[in-house]
């Protein structure tokens, strides 16, 4: 069954299958792009050479999606028995990246090799975090976080 969204976005506990993680990674990403737009339009200017200036109110949106993000994040984590400090991990990762980026930490061309170092490991990081959430079958039957989200669909039908 579908938890309904406030749940999805800001309750940390319970399981979701792979169906409403994907629904909350869409709406997460619409909102970021859709208040990047309104909030900082000058980021889709191909032509502005960057360095550019951080916009802090989009920064702020960002870090405010942290916490839905992370929600779902977790919830996930915990279907396929996780565990659930990692969505925690994962979503202070995202929060530290975002402020980085609105303090001008990670300029093109002023990279350090610890931060190189950093940025790899943290996309290596997202790239199993996607494969782990998003593609992978939760565990089967009840775990420790909770019932088997798809168990209780498979008994509606």
């Amino acid at each position: 069954m579908m938890p309904g969204l406030f749940d999805l976005f800001f309750r940390f506990n319970g399981r979701i299958a792979r169906k409403s993680w994907w629904l909350g990674t869409l709406i997460l990403v619409a909102a970021s792009l859709a208040g990047t737009l309104i909030l900082d339009p000058s980021v889709f200017d191909l032509d502005r050479a960057p360095p550019r200036t951080p916009n802090l109110t989009a920064t702020i949106w960002q870090l405010a999606l942290v916490i839905p993000g992370t929600a779902v994040m977790v919830k996930r984590l915990n279907d396929r028995n996780w565990p659930y400090w990692l969505g925690f991990a994962y979503g202070a990762l995202g929060a530290m990246i975002t402020a980085g980026h609105h303090f001008n930490m990670f300029l093109p061309g002023f990279s350090s090799v610890p931060e190189n170092i950093v940025i790899v490991l943290a996309g290596l990081a997202s790239v199993y975090a996607f494969v782990e959430t998003g593609l992978l079958r939760g565990n089967m039957g009840p775990n420790r976080y909770g019932p088997d989200p798809l168990a209780t669909r498979e008994l509606i039908r």
